[in-house]
């Protein structure tokens, strides 16, 4: 069984939500790149507050975006998908002994077991998930964000005429989309790493399945990143019985320009995400440069 957390057919249009802002994406196909990329800041007292701390959303709050954006694209925006900061969830693997066969069953299992491993956070939890490889019993890949920041994105698109068909965290979005080309290039077992305000994600996969995933705050220091990568890596040699990677990715939003934050002990060399990876036009990379969040947005848009 495999649930994905995106849905097979997208729109063009992608919207990634910031904490202050939204950038809307209209990816190209031919020249593969992007036809339009604008930021929006949102007006002042449109968002408000979960108990969890995450952003609710208004319909003020993504007007601006929406009104331009269906300028844009000559009124043609009626679908998008949204991508999200990786910092509104909690991202983690869970094992369980069995899985029911229905998504409903496996969905209410999911956040049963939510319950008793994240025992701090009360609010209720939209989840998504994906299946790993496991031994024995199942292993999901599991995204729980806070159910009424969902609930307040997607009421807020719906009110300015635009439904939403994908909704993922950034990390997610970025894996599931790019995942086929990643592993082709690599030839192997690969990681991919994606840094961005408010949380690191690392994860590992072979071919399209992720084999582990781990998430942490992206304010720690550089020390504790560095050694989180050392422990990742054991663990994944030591108790998955993984050959090694071929390949590492890298996706560093706080760093200038794009440029691969320093990793040292690695056993391969990182690189960087780029126009070149996708055979994109030459603007790729500069609006990447200046809207590093494309990128995750592009990946919904390209891989489905």
């Amino acid at each position: 069984m495999k649930i994905p957390f995106l849905r097979p057919v997208v729109p063009p249009h992608v919207f990634c939500l910031l904490a202050d802002a939204v950038t809307y994406g209209s990816v190209r196909r031919d020249p593969l790149g992007f036809a339009e990329a604008r930021s929006f800041a949102y007006p002042a007292g449109s968002l408000g507050a979960s108990a969890s701390g995450t952003p609710l959303f208004t319909r003020e709050a993504l007007s601006e975006a929406v009104a331009a954006a269906r300028r844009l694209a000559e009124d043609r925006l009626t679908r998008a998908s949204v991508v999200f900061p990786d910092a509104w969830a909690r991202i983690l693997p869970i094992d369980f002994d069995r899985i029911p066969d229905s998504e409903d069953g496996a969905r209410e299992m999911v956040r049963w077991k939510l319950k008793k491993l994240l025992p701090g956070v009360t609010a209720e939890l939209a989840v998504a998930f994906h299946e790993m490889p496991s031994g024995e019993g199942k292993r999901l890949l599991v995204a729980a964000t806070p159910a009424e920041t969902i609930a307040s994105i997607e009421q807020s698109f719906e009110s300015l005429g635009v439904r939403v068909g994908r909704l993922s965290p950034a990390s997610l979005a970025l894996f599931e989309g790019t995942a086929p080309l990643l592993s082709s290039r690599a030839g192997g077992d690969y990681a991919l790493l994606h840094r961005a305000t408010g949380s690191l994600s690392f994860l590992i996969a072979r071919g399209s399945a992720p084999l582990f995933f781990r998430q942490r705050p992206a304010e720690e220091e550089p020390e504790a990143h560095e050694q989180e990568l050392r422990l990742s890596l054991t663990y994944y040699q030591d108790k998955l019985k993984g050959p090694g990677l071929a390949a590492m990715f890298v996706h560093d939003e706080r760093a200038a320009g794009g440029a691969t934050p320093p990793l040292p002990g690695l056993p391969v060399a990182p690189v960087a995400f780029s126009g070149t990876l996708f055979g994109a036009d030459a603007e790729f990379d500069r609006n990447l440069a200046t809207r590093p969040e494309l990128l995750a947005g592009f990946a919904a848009v390209w891989g489905g």
